[in-house]
C-alpha cells in the first residue's frame, strides 16, 4: 500500500532532486561557477527561464543550479537511441527533466510550445532559448516569439538568464566537459502582460524586451 508521499509523482520528484543535487555539487566542485540572481526566480507559480545558449551543457547546468526544477526541450534523438549509449542518453535527459521534441517543421514547433504551455499551467518552470539555437560567436541574435506567446497565454513570469563561458566548458568539438569556470546570471523578473490586439506586435515587443534583458546580463561580447 502506498503512503501519500510514495506516489509516482512524489517518487519522480525525489529522484529528480537526487540527480539535481548530485549534478549541482559536481558542477560547483569541478567548475566553481559564479551564479548570481537566484533570488529573482519566483519560489512558486509558472516561470519561463529565457536564456542565451552557448553550449550543449547549458540546459543541464541551468537545471542543476536553478532554485526550482526546470523542464527543457531536447532533441528527440536523445531519447530514441539504441544500445547502452541510447539508454544512458534517454535516462540522463529524463532524469534532468527534459522532454523530447522533433525539429524541422512548424507543426513540431507548435507541439513543443504546447508541451511548454502544459508545464506552465501546472505551475512549473519551463526553460527556453529564444534564439532557437546555439550561438557560435557569443553574440545575441534575434529572438523568436515563442517565449513571449507562452507568457501572454499563461501569465508566467519571465526570468532572463545570461550565460558566459559554457562554450569553453564544452566546445562543439568536445565530447566531455572541461574543468573551466563559467558565469550564470539570473536577471530581474519580467511580468507577463495581458493579451492585447494586434497580437503580433505585442509578441514582438515583449520578445525584444526579453532579448534586451538577456543581453544586459552578458558582458563578454
Amino acid at each position: 500500500m502506498r503512503t501519500p508521499d510514495s506516489s509516482p509523482t512524489a517518487e519522480y520528484d525525489r529522484a529528480y532532486e537526487a540527480v539535481r543535487t548530485a549534478f549541482r555539487h559536481s558542477i560547483r566542485l569541478v567548475h566553481r561557477p559564479t551564479v548570481t540572481g537566484l533570488e529573482n526566480v519566483p519560489r512558486s507559480g509558472p516561470v519561463i527561464i529565457a536564456s542565451n545558449h552557448r553550449s550543449f551543457v547549458d540546459s543541464v547546468y541551468l537545471s542543476a543550479l536553478a532554485p526550482r526544477q526546470v523542464s527543457f526541450m531536447a532533441k528527440e534523438e536523445y531519447f530514441t537511441g539504441t544500445g547502452p549509449k541510447g539508454f544512458a542518453s534517454r535516462t540522463f535527459f529524463e532524469a534532468v527533466g527534459s522532454f523530447p521534441v522533433k525539429r524541422g517543421s512548424t507543426a513540431d514547433a507548435v507541439k513543443a510550445l504546447e508541451e511548454g504551455e502544459e508545464i506552465l499551467r501546472q505551475g512549473r518552470i519551463f526553460g527556453i532559448y529564444p534564439e532557437g539555437t546555439r550561438t557560435r560567436t557569443g553574440a545575441i541574435g534575434t529572438g523568436k516569439t515563442g517565449a513571449a506567446e507562452l507568457a501572454i497565454r499563461t501569465g508566467a513570469t519571465i526570468v532572463p538568464v545570461g550565460i558566459m563561458g559554457t562554450e569553453r566548458v564544452m566546445p562543439v568539438d568536445k565530447k566531455f566537459p572541461r574543468p573551466v569556470t563559467f558565469t550564470m546570471r539570473f536577471g530581474k523578473p519580467i511580468p507577463a502582460p495581458e493579451r492585447r490586439q494586434p497580437a503580433g506586435p505585442q509578441r514582438r515587443a515583449l520578445t525584444e524586451e526579453i532579448m534586451t534583458a538577456i543581453a544586459g546580463l552578458i558582458d563578454d561580447v
